[in-house]
């Protein structure tokens, strides 16, 4: 077995980083720089002290990151780090790198007193994350829409006419700017429901829409408040006829219909050959909304090879001594994650 040497970041490290990363990130340099300092320097909840690299000799040979989401549970918030950006050298995938970079993550998380991380990431993995303490809370359906040949945008998005909604009657329009106070303002006027659910304040919403890697789209409904917003997001490295789905990566409404008419306006809008929205946590009625509106669901059939590709979490317990309103969220029934997707952070 080859010596590494197991380091964190530094200012040193960011144009080697952006290089190695770019099998992942598909940005280039410049553009890669800039998305590590979003994801990191200006993440509203946890700079980039936890993220991981790996070195033989002088060599970077492996990276994990970690970035900071913030959740609330029963009343509390909480800063819970998720593993992301993990890239091993070709030579050593597959080999015991990946889970010795994230065991001295791990190791960090509970010296800091630290007690879960959490990975959305691709669960390819998963059989040897199992062995290794992590626990799964999924996987879950989706719903997909996919269209016979990609809608390829037109004109910009902020520049599509408002219509007007034909289950609720309200105008729903793609904001010219990310209006982050009024999507604020209506998660907290809605119940919130049990369990960890992602705290979505103003500094969340800005931070995620700056991301220079992505592309969102925005919808919002209401002829004075904000009864629904709706954001859709697409990698911004592929072209609107590339392979990667678009998602519906958050939707909040004060009815059922805005909630329809939201989902309707965005699958005539989005770009792409194929679009995504998490079911687990969304009202049967809603579900059925989106049925009707054209989405068929995948859903989780028992065989790892199958679901490997549907939405899920992993997390693992650090040591850390654990909060008692967090000391159930390694039931998968104890997660409210309507509003968070994988992708949204991406």
């Amino acid at each position: 077995m080859s010596e590494f040497s197991f380091t964190a970041c530094t200012a040193r490290d960011r144009a080697e980083i952006a290089d190695f990363q770019d099998s992942l990130w598909r940005g280039g340099r410049d553009a890669n720089l800039a998305y590590m300092d979003w994801k990191y320097a200006t993440n509203p909840h946890l700079d980039d002290r936890y993220v991981t690299l790996a070195r033989e000799g002088g060599e970077l040979v492996g990276m994990v990151g970690v970035f900071g989401a913030c959740w609330e549970v029963a009343g509390e918030r909480f800063m819970l780090p998720c593993l992301t950006d993990t890239v091993v050298a070709p030579r050593y995938q597959g080999s015991p790198l990946f889970r010795m970079l994230t065991d001295e993550v791990v190791a960090r998380l509970r010296a800091d007193g630290v007690p879960w991380l959490l990975d959305f990431g691709d669960q390819g993995a998963g059989p040897a994350m199992l062995m290794n303490g992590w626990r799964p809370i999924g996987p879950w359906a989706q719903a997909v829409v996919k269209r016979e040949k990609p809608l390829v945008a037109e004109w910009p998005w902020h520049e599509l006419p408002a219509v007007r909604g034909a289950r609720s009657g309200l105008t729903i329009r793609p904001p010219a700017a990310v209006d982050a106070e009024a999507m604020a303002g209506l998660v907290a006027r809605l119940p919130g429901g049990e369990g960890p659910r992602p705290a979505r304040d103003a500094a969340y919403f800005r931070w995620r829409a700056a991301n220079p890697l992505a592309r969102y789209f925005h919808l919002v409904a209401g002829d004075g408040s904000v009864e629904g917003y709706l954001i859709g997001h697409r990698s911004g490295v592929d072209t609107d006829d590339g392979e990667t789905p678009t998602t519906i990566v958050d939707c909040e409404a004060t009815s059922d219909e805005v909630f329809a008419d939201l989902v309707e306006a965005a699958l005539a809008w989005l770009p792409g050959a194929e679009v995504l929205m998490w079911v687990r946590d969304l009202p049967a009625v809603r579900v059925a909304a989106l049925r009707a509106l054209g989405a068929e669901l995948d859903e989780p059939t028992g065989l790892f090879t199958r679901d490997m590709y549907l939405p899920s979490l992993m997390i693992r317990a650090t040591g850390a001594e654990i909060p008692p309103a967090l000391s159930d969220i390694d039931r998968p029934d104890g997660w409210n994650l309507s509003g968070v997707s994988g992708r949204a952070w991406r």
